[in-house]
């Protein structure tokens, strides 16, 4: 399905029945990154999956800025009336939904967050020495976005009304103690470590959060 949003149009996949919960990929993705837990999501939700501007089936150009993005899925919430729904956020995705329910504090019911850093203290030093940089170095505006936009003040993120559940992988590229930090700040944050995963191990194309969201979205 498409939905012209901005200026583009930007394609989405919905399925299912029951409350809306919309799924945000990361930088460097698509919405492909959830073709494993949509279907048995779809049992008890309407499920949109959303391809950001320049990603995946979407037109336009990859964004220059957050905001951008942000105003993105806020038209795109408005436009297909899921106002108050349930969100998941993968990396960049994550951070997105972060910026947007601290500006509009009904937008989502419940937010859950995986592998999100919200300023440059929370990259391990090893990934934004080789893969950050060396992207950035190849004009990738992804990866310029991430390295140059990703914060949000304490005041911002004290400003999630909503339960938030953050998530981060024990071995993620993202500190685990910096997750722990802002899931604290947040006034309905939670923190999930999950053992021996990796940055992309358990979101793309895996079923390891698909009961943890299930059970936080009900």
């Amino acid at each position: 399905m498409r939905e012209k949003v901005n200026g583009n149009e930007l394609y989405y996949n919905k399925l299912g029945q029951g409350a809306p919960l919309l799924l945000l990929h990361g930088h460097h993705l698509d919405g492909g990154m959830f073709d494993q837990v949509v279907a048995p999501l779809s049992l008890y939700y309407t499920v949109y999956v959303l391809d950001m501007r320049g990603h995946g089936l979407s037109e336009g150009e990859i964004a220059e800025h957050y905001q951008t993005e942000v105003e993105d899925v806020a038209t795109f919430i408005k436009q297909v009336n899921i106002r108050g729904c349930y969100c998941f956020g993968f990396d960049a995705g994550g951070l997105v939904a972060m910026m947007l329910a601290s500006q509009d504090q009904h937008v989502f019911k419940k937010l859950m967050v995986a592998s999100v850093f919200v300023n440059g203290n929370g990259i391990r030093p090893y990934h934004y020495l080789t893969e950050g940089v060396l992207r950035y170095l190849h004009f990738d505006r992804d990866s310029q976005v991430e390295l140059t936009e990703s914060f949000m003040s304490v005041d911002s993120l004290k400003a999630i009304k909503i339960p938030t559940y953050c998530v981060v992988g024990e071995k993620d590229w993202v500190k685990v103690e910096h997750v722990r930090w802002y899931s604290q700040i947040i006034p309905q944050g939670q923190l999930l470590v999950m053992p021996r995963q990796k940055h992309n191990s358990y979101a793309i194309n895996s079923f390891k959060l698909l009961n943890l969201m299930e059970d936080f979205f009900k």
